[in-house]
């Protein structure tokens, strides 16, 4: 178990957390140090407690004007939470130690937050002369933990470098997630089974071990991680998300939306889990009851300043099914006025909208413009070839998804399912047996996703090949 989590557990921090909210009961105001309150306002904020949360970071900035700790989680809150710069760096204002190391670690993360990146890095290594020397070794690593947190695994790996602590837990997670980063799953995987050897109740180690199987397609051991995770802390946020996500990813989207509807109790107010709920329920081929859970999403991204480029897609698949084809349009179109969406991504949906309303000549015009717009893109043809099949198209299908196959071969075997799908429905019996194999033994996820239906419920990829051969010679 995490170090503060396993405070938070202690019967010291419940004595305070007690004492704290009998003097709120009884409306008497009682002394507290800052690091106490501020501890209180963490407990409070990782429940989803928010305004309670705030409530006592203010006592504690009312209480001890210009300490640290409160206005930097204050300001954290400001930054993450609510997205406002100007309110984070008035937090920071207001410290009085401007070399207090949570200090130094908020200021380079408003400077990454406006996109300054080369700025924050800078003033980090200015200030390293600057601090007391016996802290040193911890911000080192703690700027390099920093950097990969928000997605820049190549300064984390500079901050690392560093470093001449290589044996110690932080370094090792550190690398971990650099590994992650870059894509390295097998290194990440063996970095955080070696720490789990050592530290067997770190929810956070098991979390980040599930989502470095999940990234190498072995789903049932990153579900199996996850569960581990949840029986340390059966409300940890993530690992509840990360097995929904390989539930889902299986195709039991029954019992993933039960996690994601645990996620959803702990945090209500976050967009992301109406978005998978209703994703969830649209797989099960349920439009009508996902689509409020789609709308709720919108309302909530959009209270939050939230991006919407992806429930706005959901929601014009959603509409399109339930014969609304005009709403479905006008949610596409909304997408593409967004700054920050995939243009190419939200035009291939588009084409899928009026392909399925048999708009054959638009929904073509549609892909050719997400072509062009993406500089003829593979990852873009592919999305398209996969609506031509969705739509019912498997004779074009297996043209396109045949030449993506064939030019894309260190895809990790990407379409090579749908291949054996279009060969199967087409009565091409040879080729059924040979991309079928392919897919099993290259990419059986997405064998397991396209062709699952075709064999006994439960069966493993693995088996696909050698059923469908007995099959056939019957």
């Amino acid at each position: 178990m995490d170090n503060k989590e396993t405070y938070f557990n202690s019967n010291e921090f419940r004595e305070l957390l007690q004492r704290y909210e009998h003097s709120l009961q009884i409306g008497r105001q009682e002394y507290f140090e800052s690091e106490e309150l501020t501890d209180i306002a963490e407990f409070y904020y990782k429940d989803n407690r928010m305004d309670e949360a705030i409530s006592v970071l203010d006592y504690a900035i009312h209480l001890h004007p210009g300490a640290a700790m409160p206005l930097v989680f204050r300001g954290r809150m400001a930054l993450i939470d609510g997205n406002d710069v100007e309110l984070a760096r008035h937090y920071v204002d207001m410290i009085v130690d401007r070399l207090d190391l949570d200090c130094l670690y908020l200021q380079a993360e408003i400077m990454i937050a406006e996109k300054d990146v080369e700025g924050a890095d800078r003033f980090l290594r200015d200030n390293l002369e600057r601090i007391d020397e016996d802290d040193v070794p911890d911000y080192i690593l703690d700027i390099a933990m920093l950097f990969v947190d928000y997605g820049l695994p190549d300064k984390a790996a500079e901050w690392l470098e560093r470093s001449d602590e290589t044996d110690l837990m932080d370094y090792r997670e550190v690398k971990a997630r650099i590994a992650f980063a870059h894509g390295d799953y097998d290194q990440s995987e063996q970095i955080f089974e070696k720490l789990l050897d050592e530290d067997p109740y770190s929810g956070r180690y098991w979390n980040s071990l599930a989502s470095t199987q999940f990234m190498s397609n072995r789903i049932n051991d990153s579900i199996t991680s996850s569960e581990y995770s949840i029986a340390i802390n059966p409300n940890d946020q993530e690992a509840l998300l990360n097995k929904a996500n390989g539930l889902f990813s299986l195709g039991n989207f029954a019992e993933a939306m039960k996690y994601y509807e645990r996620f959803y109790k702990l945090a209500p107010d976050e967009g992301a889990a109406p978005l998978f709920i209703g994703n969830c329920l649209l797989n099960m081929g349920k439009a009508a009851e996902a689509l409020p859970h789609y709308e709720e999403a919108l309302n909530l991204l959009r209270q939050h300043h939230a991006s919407t480029s992806e429930v706005l897609q959901c929601l014009a698949f959603t509409y399109s099914q339930l014969g609304r084809q005009d709403e479905a349009l006008a949610s596409i179109d909304e997408a593409l006025k967004l700054q920050d969406a995939n243009r190419g991504e939200v035009l291939v949906v588009k084409g899928h909208i009026l392909l399925e309303h048999t708009r054959v000549k638009e929904a073509i015009s549609c892909f050719v413009e997400a072509l062009r717009s993406t500089s003829f893109s593979q990852d873009i043809f592919f999305r398209i070839a996969i609506s031509v099949y969705d739509c019912g198209y498997p004779a074009i299908a297996y043209r396109m998804f045949k030449t993506y196959t064939e030019t894309n071969e260190d895809n990790g075997g990407d379409g090579l399912a749908y291949l054996a799908s279009c060969c199967l429905y087409l009565n091409k019996k040879d080729e059924y047996l040979e991309y079928l194999k392919l897919a099993c033994d290259i990419n059986p996820l997405e064998a397991r996703k396209i062709l699952g239906d075709e064999f006994p419920a439960g069966m493993e990829p693995k088996d696909y090949y050698s059923y469908a051969i007995t099959r056939q010679s019957n």
